[in-house]
């Protein structure tokens, strides 16, 4: 078994109808379920002209690390996201496949490293900057790539952003996760023993829950101290101090 330890000092999430921490409190004491008014989420912090090229999926995710960050000194960026800008790319091959000439700007947006350059772009910081995709388990990909740098700069601040949607219309027979909205998940981590994860080898023969960063979400939420999130290779073990 592996172990890193680390603090969160803060986290948010946005997605359609869940706004503040009270919203998510109530999708999951319902088991999940998204409210029937699916209200947008707030882009006021993204600049004007950059936000009306931007993807739904991108606007999430730049809005919350904008929201987390304001008067942050941040050293280190984390973005991570399963399907990334898949929404857009599969847009893109279906235009090509019509005939229609492919948008420079779609084309220009449609990487998986998308919401990265654009915030660094729009808060002109010249900060170290990954993008990180690890199947279901990506976000706690992240995690580990926040805690093995903070290890190695224990006085620094590390940005964790972690963003996904449902796979389009093409893929989704390949998604077997419950029906979710697109989101985003911020959090501030400094060095610190508040949180410990640990991972080793499943064992268990049970199916994956939908969607790990919702799982990780709920789990701040709760007062619980300790959970198990597991995926097809791995039992990821939280525990709170």
């Amino acid at each position: 078994m592996t172990d890193i330890n680390f603090n969160i000092d803060s986290w948010l999430a946005l997605s359609p109808g869940l706004i503040t921490q009270n919203d998510w409190i109530n999708w999951s004491k319902k088991s999940r379920q998204w409210p029937d008014e699916l209200v947008d989420a707030p882009v006021n912090l993204i600049k004007p002209m950059m936000r009306r090229r931007m993807s739904s999926l991108s606007k999430l995710a730049l809005q919350t690390a904008l929201q987390i960050s304001q008067d942050e000194k941040i050293d280190y960026i984390v973005f991570s996201s399963r399907h990334g800008e898949m929404t857009r790319t599969v847009k893109l091959i279906q235009d090509i496949l019509v005939g229609e000439d492919a948008s420079p700007t779609a084309f220009s947006q449609s990487v998986h490293n998308t919401a990265a350059g654009l915030f660094t772009i729009s808060e002109n910081r010249a900060v170290p900057v990954t993008s990180i995709a690890a199947v279901e388990s990506t976000l706690h990909h992240a995690f580990i790539e926040a805690a093995i740098y903070l290890k190695e700069y224990p006085l620094n601040l590390v940005l964790i952003v972690d963003f996904d949607e449902p796979l389009p219309e093409p893929y989704k027979k390949y998604e077997s996760d419950n029906p979710y909205q697109g989101y985003a998940f911020s959090a501030l981590l400094s060095t610190g023993n508040d949180f410990q994860l640990s991972w080793c080898k499943n064992s268990v023969q049970t199916p994956p829950p939908s969607c790990q960063s919702l799982s990780i979400i709920e789990f701040l939420l709760q007062e619980k101290n300790k959970t198990t999130i597991y995926d097809h290779r791995l039992s990821w073990s939280w525990l709170r101090s």
